[in-house]
């Protein structure tokens, strides 16, 4: 593959991202199937209405920053001819597995439509009422109090964790001896810690149920172990396409920043210039 057909495919892989999760943002917003609950069931959603433990932009901060952070330790410390491309192939594959995990949590929780622990409160805001056909709840409330399964929070926590851990054990190789090996290894549980505490976190707050979590522990962990297998051995023919592309986007960069620092410099008069009094002519 050469550089101007490398350039277009990861162009192209860009937009067909962007346009999946435009898209799965529209299915995760329409309505969920609305199941028939039973007076006798609803002591099954009667739990108390509680913010998030772990809000939904945390989440985003987290899959996004942790990321970041680790990609940007391995360009200050572990700089090779091959890092570069290897950190643009793995936000690719990183950012698929994103999608597809959204994709996958959103068709499933509008065609599930299984109510949330906390659903009764959400339908009866007041805490009495049977007939679930009447809710007086906010709508909005109520749809998203049908979309239980499975746990977006834990699909994309567990999603970011597992990839990252297998890029971390990949890029370090702890399978040779390391310095402070233990060290390492810590910090790889501490990162599934931090998965299941927010998974955990969404049974807490009555937002989800043991199953759900766990389901979208599945669901994140499988696509992030996909994603990460096709992915993670790129031709070397690309690579070199990837680093010439990256490199020649940044000299232009470089190129334009000197450039505008040209433009913006004024010209200097000549103070001897401004010394000498123009001549007057004699007259006649």
């Amino acid at each position: 593959m050469d550089r101007e057909r490398t350039h277009v495919h990861l162009v192209i892989e860009a937009a067909f991202r962007i346009g999946m999760w435009t898209c799965t943002t529209w299915l995760d917003a329409k309505m969920p199937y609305v199941r028939h609950i039973d007076e006798d069931e609803l002591w099954y959603y009667r739990y108390p209405s509680l913010d998030s433990f772990f809000p939904k932009l945390y989440v985003y901060c987290l899959i996004v920053l942790f990321p970041c952070l680790v990609f940007l330790v391995e360009l200050a410390t572990m700089k090779t001819k091959t890092t570069t491309p290897t950190i643009v192939t793995s936000c690719y594959a990183l950012s698929l597995a994103y999608c597809l995990t959204h994709l996958f949590v959103a068709a499933l929780k509008v065609t599930v439509g299984k109510p949330r622990p906390n659903f009764y409160l959400r339908c009866f805001p007041e805490g009495y009422g049977t007939d679930i056909d009447m809710c007086d709840g906010e709508y909005h409330g109520q749809m998203d109090g049908r979309k239980s399964f499975p746990s977006a929070h834990s699909a994309f926590a567990f999603c970011c964790m597992v990839y990252m851990a297998i890029y971390i054990m990949r890029m370090v190789d702890l399978r040779k001896p390391k310095f402070m090996k233990g060290f390492l290894i810590t910090g790889l549980g501490l990162m599934f810690l931090t998965a299941s505490l927010i998974a955990v976190s969404r049974t807490m707050d009555y937002h989800n149920n043991y199953s759900d979590v766990i389901a979208g522990a599945l669901i994140g962990s499988f696509f992030a172990i996909v994603c990460d297998y096709f992915y993670s051995l790129p031709d070397e023919r690309m690579q070199i396409n990837i680093k010439r592309i990256v490199k020649e986007t940044l000299d232009e960069e470089e190129v334009n920043r000197q450039f505008s620092l040209i433009d913006n410099i004024k010209p200097v008069a000549d103070p001897d210039a401004a010394d000498e009094a123009p001549a007057i002519p004699e007259a006649d």
